[in-house]
């Protein structure tokens, strides 16, 4: 798996909503403060949307606002919204049928080290980053 530049764009705009609670900000002004293409910003505050995270108010004076509350939105949570599921490895993901499964040497420190993985990014929280917080 691969955390792509989508998933960081979402991340970077919910960074953004978080810094200014209550208002609507307007998807070239997002765009524009976190170097995201403001013709990609459209699909990811839609996929945002439909957690409820954020909503939109269109015409003048509108733009984009964030929902809920930054720190209860961690960053395993952005990740899967994105990507799906979280899976270091193939045979993790349940993406190929490993004939060796249960016999290979590999897949305890692959499991191991995605849940490491995954156990960081659900501490890690929007208003973690907003705060600059470890």
């Amino acid at each position: 798996m691969e955390i792509t530049r989508k998933t960081e764009y979402a991340v970077s705009a919910l960074v953004e909503l978080a810094r200014h609670p209550g208002e609507f900000i307007s998807s070239k002004v997002i765009a524009s403060r976190q170097e995201i293409p403001v013709n990609f910003l459209p699909q990811i505050i839609a996929l945002l949307g439909s957690q409820g995270w954020v909503a939109g108010v269109r015409g003048p004076g509108g733009g984009v606002r964030l929902e809920v509350d930054p720190a209860q939105i961690t960053l395993k949570d952005v990740i899967e919204l994105i990507e799906g599921p979280i899976a270091i490895s193939k045979c993790l993901a349940g993406q190929i049928e490993c004939p060796r499964k249960g016999e290979c040497p590999l897949q305890p420190v692959w499991l191991e080290a995605q849940q490491a993985f995954v156990e960081v990014l659900q501490k890690r929280t929007i208003a973690d980053l907003v705060n600059n917080t470890p």
